[in-house]
């Protein structure tokens, strides 16, 4: 009888987006067998967390497996195929309906939680494979103005609910102010509110750290589910470096520039971000009046990203409104983070979101003419 335990991942770059999937297959000693790795044209984190099963299965058939164990470091997945979890997606429930389909094909069929840093293999295939997806598209899946509320003016009695409703009303990724009280003024939250988010949603968690030396956690917030982490420069001694630690953690990479730091900070390394966030109100509170002369700076970096030919996403906090957002798309920027402009905006969550988006995307008329 021949059993194989295989590890599987996916990553998506957006909601959904550019994707990719990794699968390792090993025996019952953990030698690797094979790898596979395959990009998708668009998928969610989760829609390509499946994907992978999927191929993990038709894989191990064609390899004559009779018993088989999948290793996945997805809670919500491996949740979701042990029967723990509800399936409320109808993308994700005809995926999983294939999975449990594949899975007759085996006498022993099990899934299994696996810590990221257990699934490095995969994930590092995931992740090439989903960086290969998206240099291809080059569509107006990547001109869409992404939208990332941060839920730092959110209700946190009911932060599940409140991720649900985000992810419901159309935004892109969820945004995270990690404050720790030295770095920037005020203290907000860490590792357990990301954990214990993670399993609501399939958005990606862009996570800014405004913490003193962020080298130090670099791995534990990828582990809590972290997909996009960014540091500041003034905030550790080695940039390149920490950069270099977040890739290698599996998260995409991003410098935050505060209102009064030079865009040259960010030249020499750009070409290894994955995200430049400006910051258009000094870091620390919500609810903050929008500093225009920040967007000389946006335009700085969108023409050096241009010029390099680069993806990098162009990412712009504070203050930003109905009112302005036009005039930050049409400076260079490609994804808006707001938080009192969703949270406190007198309307619903998807109806903010909408009409942030809308007045957002007028500054993509105003680059055209």
């Amino acid at each position: 009888m021949k059993s194989l335990r295989i590890y599987v991942d996916g990553s998506s770059l957006g909601n959904p987006g550019p994707a990719g999937i990794g699968i390792v297959v090993c025996d019952e000693q953990e030698n690797i067998l094979t790898t596979h790795q395959l990009s998708l044209p668009s998928a969610t984190n989760n829609e390509a967390e499946y994907q992978a099963v999927i191929e993990a299965l038709k894989l191990a058939k064609h390899l004559g497996a009779d018993e088989i164990v999948i290793l996945s470091d997805s809670e919500l997945i491996v949740r979701q195929l042990n029967g723990n979890y509800r399936v409320k997606s109808p993308n994700l429930f005809r995926l999983h309906e294939e999975v449990m389909n594949l899975a007759r094909n085996f006498k022993r069929f099990s899934v299994v939680y696996v810590p990221r840093e257990k699934n490095k293999v995969a994930n590092q295939l995931a992740q090439k494979a989903s960086l290969a997806s998206s240099l291809k598209v080059r569509s107006p899946q990547r001109r869409r103005v992404k939208i990332s509320p941060s839920i730092l003016s959110a209700d946190f009695r009911r932060l599940g609910e409140v991720v649900r409703e985000l992810e419901a009303g159309g935004a892109d990724w969820i945004h995270f102010d990690i404050i720790d009280g030295r770095f920037a003024p005020n203290i907000t939250f860490g590792f357990p509110v990301i954990e214990a988010l993670r399993p609501e949603t399939s958005l990606p968690f862009d996570v800014h750290l405004m913490i003193v030396e962020p080298e130090r956690y670099v791995e534990r917030f990828v582990r809590a589910g972290a997909n996009i982490l960014t540091v500041h420069p003034e905030a550790t001694y080695q940039l390149h470096r920490t950069i270099s630690m977040i890739k290698e953690a599996g998260a995409m990479a991003g410098v935050v520039l505060n209102p009064a730091t030079p865009p040259e900070f960010v030249k020499p390394i750009l070409h290894l971000l994955d995200l430049v966030l400006v910051m258009s109100v000094d870091p620390g509170f919500s609810g903050q009046k929008f500093l225009p002369f920040v967007l000389e700076k946006v335009k700085t970096i969108r023409t050096w990203i241009d010029e390099m030919g680069l993806e990098t996403e162009l990412e712009i906090d504070g203050g930003v409104t109905e009112a302005n957002a036009a005039e930050c798309v049409a400076a260079g920027v490609t994804v808006i983070v707001s938080a009192t402009g969703i949270f406190h905006s007198g309307k619903t969550i998807a109806e903010a979101i909408a009409d942030l988006r809308r007045a957002a995307e007028m500054g993509l008329e105003e680059k055209k003419s």
